[in-house]
């Protein structure tokens, strides 16, 4: 009975992974990426956009596998502990998802409160805080209850963003006289630079699409997770791309590029542009809900990726400990929102401003780029190392599509050479965490992990999950 107690439940099915996927991309920043890129590349967004897509398919293939083979809660730590041993473990997930957090996190918050701000003048650090503790108190609350709010406000900010979307494009506005005015200067397709300047901003379009795979760590609480969760990643990007681009179309046809490009919400302004005062109300609630949505994500995904890891023995054992009525990981919630509060503080006493949007979401854009990459190296060395193991989804063509995507993601970090220094500057910080960590609690610096003692793990705490357990039990007793 004791041990029943600490296991997460298996209570989320399609619509949360979906949820979770496209609940971070469809954000406050991704949203100002479509308008920064937008400013940037004009209509050939699309083309940008698009190139973007190619290593987050990619990667999306990569997590959908990792996430079939074992379904738990680590994510991108227990996908490489066997794969690449612990090092690159502990270095994938502290230097793409907690630099993560500290870069994006109260970035998202500082740019609902804005949006709240124009619309009612109330401060934006009033509403960023209240927002905050709300969040909590959901992930707090439990993870079936997130997993409902996370589902129906996605589809319902996705639904508005839809519409929008259209009608802006459509030219709605326009036709009903509601101060939508075209600009003939900007009608051409690509932009003043050409074909350069689309390439050089691709770096930043691959934000329209990063984070989507937040929906694995809640592996161990979804019903089908070899399922659910891949087809969620995949459907998620596409509805991402077909969605941004049409927003893009109708953004570039009525709004300045010159406000776009310098607004610390370009996204509102276009909406103001193409549908007027109206326009500009409704994606204000847009930008609130996806500042919820995304701040929902953080909270709930990272925590349990730090339960995964302390599992393994590779951070703090409190990041493993469940709340014993609440079954969630307490630890790491609070962990999480410090970070977010932290950096919430920062953007906030630095006015919001675009360019520290920009260059914060252009480091993490690049940490992160580097967990997708050992991602997709994972994949290839497993298939690899354990052959006969059972994958209930497989990566399709993965020798092809995953060198491809690596070459992509490389080619992305090579565009924001800029702010490059910085993220190597992170690299090596958490390189030296991992190196320290380990030699400080006897581990050998880069120890792999057998493959059977990970999902032996994942099965001994984790509630029952019929078809993965039948098929995994099978090869495990070809292993003794």
């Amino acid at each position: 009975m004791a041990e029943q107690q600490t296991k997460l439940k298996r209570v989320l099915g399609f619509p949360a992974s979906y949820g979770a996927a496209v609940g971070l991309v469809v954000s406050g920043t991704a949203m100002f990426s479509v308008g920064n890129v937008g400013a940037i590349s004009g209509n050939a967004t699309c083309i940008a956009a698009l190139i973007a897509l190619v290593p987050m398919m990619a990667t999306a293939f990569a997590f959908g596998e990792l996430t079939a083979m074992i379904p738990g809660g680590g994510m991108i730590s227990e996908y490489t502990v066997p794969a690449l041993g612990k090092f690159w473990g502990t270095f994938a997930l502290l230097s793409g998802y907690v630099v993560l957090i500290a870069c994006d996190g109260g970035t998202q918050l500082v740019m609902g409160g804005l949006s709240f701000e124009r619309m009612l003048g109330v401060p934006q650090a009033l509403i960023s805080i209240i927002l905050l503790v709300l969040i909590l108190l959901v992930n707090i609350f439990g993870v079936e209850f997130y997993g409902r709010a996370e589902a129906s406000i996605t589809l319902i900010m996705m639904a508005i963003y839809v519409i929008l979307a259209i009608c802006g494009t459509a030219g709605l506005g326009q036709h009903l006289g509601w101060s939508a005015h075209p600009i003939a200067s900007q009608a051409a397709f690509l932009p003043k630079g050409g074909w350069p300047t689309v390439f050089n901003s691709v770096g930043t379009a691959i934000w329209f699409f990063i984070g989507f795979e937040f929906a694995c760590p809640m592996a161990e609480e979804n019903i089908k997770p070899y399922k659910n969760i891949p087809y969620g990643l995949i459907l998620g990007l596409i509805s991402i791309y077909i969605v941004d681009i049409i927003f893009v179309f109708g953004a570039v046809k009525f709004t300045p590029m010159s406000v776009m490009a310098t607004s610390a919400v370009p996204h509102v302004d276009a909406a103001t542009a193409t549908m007027g005062p109206v326009g500009g109300i409704v994606m204000g609630i847009v930008t609130i809900c996806a500042s919820f949505t995304t701040g929902n994500a953080y909270i709930a995904a990272m925590p349990r990726m730090l339960y995964g890891m302390a599992k393994e023995g590779l951070v703090p054992q409190i990041f493993g400990k469940l709340h014993p009525r609440r079954k969630v990981p307490t630890a790491g919630i609070i962990f999480t929102t410090g970070l977010i509060l932290i950096i919430m503080i920062y953007v906030t006493a630095n006015g919001g401003s675009s360019d520290v949007i920009l260059k914060l979401i252009n480091v993490a854009c690049i940490t992160w780029l580097g967990a997708y990459i050992i991602a997709m190296i994972d994949v290839l060395v497993m298939r690899r190392k354990y052959p006969d193991y059972p994958r209930l989804w497989k990566a399709p063509a993965a020798w092809i599509t995953l060198p491809i995507g690596i070459i992509g993601a490389i080619y992305a970090i090579y565009t924001l050479h800029d702010v490059l220094w910085m993220a190597c500057i992170i690299w090596a910080a958490v390189a030296a965490y991992a190196v320290i960590w380990n030699k400080t609690h006897g581990i050998p610096i880069n120890e792999r992990t057998h493959l059977k003692v990970l999902v032996k793990g994942v099965k001994d705490r984790s509630e029952p999950l019929p078809v993965w357990d039948e098929a995994v039990e099978e090869w495990l007793a070809g292993q003794d």
